[in-house]
């Protein structure tokens, strides 16, 4: 009894935000404790015992809530007439109707009375409508078991519990959902730049593989027109298109990738790789014109000294004959003029080969090796003369064209001195002279290859960290 005591005496102390807590205290507990302090009407209130040592919360006199009548069924019988007796009011119901006049002791007619001359509703209507001041009877509701304020208080914490569960578990669940759709979109998005990586790598493949090509190339340019280099060009000029189709996939490939490649150092390798690409394309198409030139220089270059040869030869005949008319007798001057006539003949020979390689060979200057022959053809004809005349008794005019064929040999000798020592130094003159450009050409994409292959060198190495 103390312990109820004590609740009631908390009562005016309760707070007001207790959601949640272990204050909270239902609706029930309230009314109990008012119900309490009123007198707990309708119990005995000399079964509790006194309150010794407790001061009364509220001091001021209590009123009494005044009793609500209620509603009973009005007691009669209903006549044959369809008037309604009643056996509360013995006055006699009028055939006509009867008015209400009031209670006795009142004299007047009562509030809910209707106006004077009005029809008076009949009694069993009057009994359907209920009295004004008056509540109609409820309908019973069964009522819930109580509880007892801990039990409620357990309860709105469960609920409550479980409210918080049920939002946790949401949360964790949309989150679940969120990272699930954000891994697939990281995995997806991983898989499509490990794809393009991969391309990437595909296209350094196509690379590595044109490089062999390039190498070999690169080997025959450092010195085209060397026995070992013109012994291979044949070969390494036909592997020059595969080694062209590779870098072109390989170009394309990086071209494709760089476009959605988002880190900067795979772009970067990208766009190098195009440079790489690039610069080989630009060392193969000048490099084939070097190698292209090399081979023809070698080729013109021996039909100019096989042509030349035979220049030497006629003038090997022509010194011949010369040394033979030293001791002018008939027997000497006629072996010497069949001499002659075998250095004109090989001098014409060697004319008409160099004629032909000035024509195949426009680029080469052949001027000075035609004007010497020309010459040397000259003076053979003097020579020829001069025998003539000399056989013929003729000294004035053997004399006249021995000295026309002395002017003529000079002039060759020094047409023959400003002959460089090789003659195929003027091929090679007009190779340089064409072959400058392409040189300038490789040389720079050479450079640029180089730059590029450093830094995929270092890209390389550090993705294979």
């Amino acid at each position: 009894m103390g312990k109820r005591n004590d609740k009631l005496g908390r009562a005016a102390h309760i707070k007001r935000h207790t959601v949640g807590t272990s204050n909270e205290i239902s609706f029930s507990v309230l009314d109990a404790a008012k119900n309490e302090l009123e007198g707990d009407v309708g119990k005995d209130a000399a079964s509790r015992p006194s309150r010794f040592g407790h001061i009364s919360l509220f001091t001021l006199p209590l009123r009494r809530k005044k009793n609500i009548a209620t509603p009973t069924k009005e007691r009669g019988l209903l006549l044959s007439s369809g008037e309604f007796a009643s056996a509360e009011n013995p006055s006699p119901a009028s055939s006509l109707g009867t008015v209400d006049v009031g209670s006795p002791k009142s004299g007047a007619a009562g509030p809910g009375a209707p106006p004077p001359g009005a029809p008076r509703k009949t009694a069993a209507a009057g009994a359907a409508t209920p009295v004004s001041g008056t509540v109609s009877p409820a309908k019973s509701v069964p009522s819930k078991p109580a509880r007892s304020p801990e039990e409620e208080i357990a309860l709105r914490k469960a609920r409550r519990r479980l409210h918080r569960m049920l939002a946790a578990s949401l949360v964790v669940v949309v989150g679940l959902c969120l990272a699930g759709a954000g891994g697939w979109y990281l995995y997806q998005d991983h898989q499509r730049h490990m794809s393009q990586v991969a391309q990437l790598d595909e296209a350094l493949d196509l690379i590595r593989e044109a490089d062999e090509t390039v190498v070999a190339l690169d080997g025959i340019v450092a010195n085209p027109l060397d026995a070992g280099s013109l012994a291979k060009a044949d070969d390494v000029l036909a592997k020059l298109p595969g080694a062209l189709a590779q870098l072109e996939e390989a170009d394309a490939a990086a071209r494709r990738v760089s476009v959605d490649l988002r880190e900067s150092e795979d772009k970067e390798a990208a766009n190098q790789t195009v440079a790489a690409t690039s610069a080989r394309t630009a060392l193969i198409e000048s490099g084939r014109q070097i190698v292209g030139q090399a081979q023809r220089a070698d080729e013109a270059a021996r039909a100019v000294r096989e042509a030349w040869q035979g220049v030497v030869d006629a003038d090997a005949l022509a010194r011949d004959a010369a040394a033979l008319v030293a001791n002018t007798t008939a027997e000497h001057v006629t072996a010497s003029k069949d001499k002659t006539n075998a250095a004109a003949a090989a001098f014409t020979d060697a004319q008409a080969a160099l004629e032909e390689l000035a024509a195949t060979y426009d680029d080469v200057d052949l001027a000075g090796l035609l004007g010497y022959v020309a010459k040397r053809i000259e003076a053979m004809g003097y020579a020829l003369a001069s025998d003539d005349a000399f056989l013929a008794k003729n000294k004035e005019e053997a004399v006249s064209q021995n000295d026309a064929y002395n002017r003529a040999d000079a002039d060759a000798a020094a047409l023959a001195a400003a002959l460089p020592d090789d003659v195929a130094q003027l091929v090679f003159e007009a190779y340089e002279q064409a072959t400058d450009p392409f040189f300038e050409t490789y040389s720079t994409a050479r450079s640029q290859a180089g730059a590029a292959d450093a830094f995929l060198r270092d890209y390389l190495g550090t993705t294979s960290k």
